[in-house]
């Protein structure tokens, strides 16, 4: 609770130097207030929850295996609910300051990870199988780990397919459909997803004792 006051007063400053008007300042601690309760009861299946973890709106949880969210991340299923589903032994793995927007379908069969910071734009889905076999429509094919590292951006209507990496601090264009592995700090779109620019680390802005040869795996 400490923690969650703590950074509630930190954003108060924050919006306080923006120059908001004190009912404007009421309306976000009222929403931020919702959006910490609502995590706590609609998350309540989720195995581990960290600190600070923000719920707009009810998200749809179905979880049989095992997940974990790191803390300060937002979860906005403001029109359309954000789907987590996580399967029997199955591991769903969601970092640190994340931001899932509304219309997100996740479908962990056996092991998807998301690192921190990364931004995820609407109707957004990730699987690690395809669900039916090509020849055998009854039959699920075995899961393949989908990573999407530290950093990555992704914008609206995106699908990412099993068994693909994304590499960190990569952004992938609305609509595009992920088949193969994304290189760090690249950008990709398109349907197959391919490669239409290239980022420069060096003008990326990290968080402070960000090390990429420890932190990036």
């Amino acid at each position: 609770m400490k923690y969650v006051i703590k950074r509630a007063l930190t954003m108060l400053r924050r919006d306080t130097k923006k120059g908001l008007s004190p009912r404007a300042l009421l309306r976000r601690a009222a929403r931020y207030s919702y959006e910490i309760g609502g995590a706590q009861l609609w998350l309540r299946d989720v195995n581990e929850l960290g600190r600070g973890v923000r719920c707009y709106h009810k998200p749809r949880v179905v979880n049989d295996g095992t997940m974990r969210i790191g803390r300060n991340s937002l979860l906005r299923s403001i029109l359309v609910p954000i789907e987590l589903t996580c399967a029997e032994g199955a591991l769903l793995e969601i970092g640190e300051d994340c931001f899932i927007n509304y219309g997100v379908s996740i479908g962990c069969t056996k092991h998807i990870s998301i690192g921190d910071r990364c931004r995820i734009g609407p109707y957004t889905m990730i699987i690690d199988t395809p669900f039916h076999d090509v020849y055998d429509r009854l039959k699920r094919p075995e899961g393949q780990s989908t990573i999407i590292e530290t950093d990555v951006w992704i914008g609206a209507k995106v699908s990412i397919m099993p068994g693909v990496t994304i590499g960190h601090g990569s952004v992938v264009g609305t609509g595009a459909v992920v088949t193969k592995d994304v290189p760090a700090y690249s950008v990709v779109g398109g349907v197959p997803a391919k490669i239409i620019d290239t980022l420069d680390p060096d003008k990326f802005v990290m968080p402070p004792g960000f090390s990429p040869n420890r932190d990036l795996r």
